[in-house]
């Protein structure tokens, strides 16, 4: 009995979601974790990867859901960006770089329902990032050390750095702007992939947990810039041949987001319309002559026959 009535509910909550739509728009917040895949700086002994985490402090949306799909526009603010530390000759902690760049974001995300609740949604979702740089720049923050700069890397002619027979003296610096914002593109386009999950509340209210893969589709760094790292024509690298400010290798962003937010519900169902059933033809119920009162009816409208 208890299980007829679990599959009795099921179908009634399926039926009722079928004609269900609903429109909402909210606010939101949450956090990233970058990755800077750079192979020129894998390659640089002087920096080494860093766990960071950074903050999206508040965002809008508008979503859209019918039966099985729908989608959702977050329009934010988004900041990504690695931070490397920087070690010295002999493996030792003395400083970061931190690549910052920080976006006016717009995703376009479609959502495919794994699930059609009436009050809980789970989505597959695949969306597309257009990201306008808002600013960006690397910066140095160390003490002073000793560098192994590599070959083919410009040494600055700045007073405090000098080249000895195993590395370079370097001063210490506090927040340098090593790249500015004009080496950047002013435009990036992410594509994304994850898991939304979006729960009722009431009528007019719902929650959403969002987390989400982005990868970048181009270099964030701009077409002068990646040609100066490739031809190296600056201030001359640990060997005295002319160096760049980096070793030239491609970069790609990546960011793992984890969005919640709250939205208000505007429509939930559309208007129910009645169906009504076409009438039956009239029908003349007058009892024919000579039947014996059995009943039987003659059709209205039936000719009458001639008198011979």
């Amino acid at each position: 009995m208890r299980r007829l009535v679990f599959c009795a509910f099921l179908v009634v909550s399926f039926q009722n979601l079928y004609s269900q739509n609903i429109e909402s728009f909210g606010i939101t917040g949450g956090f990233n974790v970058p990755l800077t895949i750079d192979k020129g700086l894998d390659k640089d002994p002087r920096f080494r990867g860093n766990f960071l985490i950074r903050g999206t402090p508040i965002g809008f949306q508008y979503g859209y859901d019918k039966p099985g799909f729908g989608y959702v526009i977050s329009p934010s603010f988004l900041s990504i960006g690695q931070k490397y530390t920087i070690v010295n000759t002999t493996g030792g902690d003395v400083g970061t770089r931190d690549i910052s760049m920080n976006y006016f974001s717009v995703p376009v995300a479609l959502k495919f329902h794994l699930n059609d609740l009436a009050f809980f949604r789970l989505s597959l979702v695949a969306a597309v990032n257009f990201c306008f740089l808002l600013d960006g720049k690397e910066t140095f923050t160390h003490e002073a050390a000793k560098l192994k700069y590599p070959s083919g890397v410009s040494v600055p002619t700045d007073p405090g750095y000098i080249i000895a027979y195993d590395g370079v003296f370097v001063p210490s610096v506090t927040n340098q702007v090593y790249v500015s914002k004009d080496k950047y593109n002013s435009f990036q386009m992410f594509g994304g992939i994850g898991l939304r999950s979006e729960l009722d509340l009431s009528e007019k209210w719902s929650v959403m947990l969002d987390g989400r893969a982005n990868f970048a589709v181009f270099d964030s760094r701009n077409k002068a810039y990646l040609d100066q790292l490739q031809t190296p024509t600056g201030a001359a690298d640990y060997n005295g041949s002319p160096g760049a400010p980096d070793l030239y290798g491609q970069r790609r962003d990546i960011f793992l987001s984890v969005t919640l937010g709250v939205s208000r519900i505007i429509t939930t169902k559309p208007k129910f319309k009645e169906r009504h059933t076409k009438p039956l033809p009239k029908v003349n119920y007058e009892k024919t002559k000579g039947m014996g009162g059995t009943g039987k009816t003659k059709s209205k409208g039936k000719s009458k026959s001639k008198k011979k």
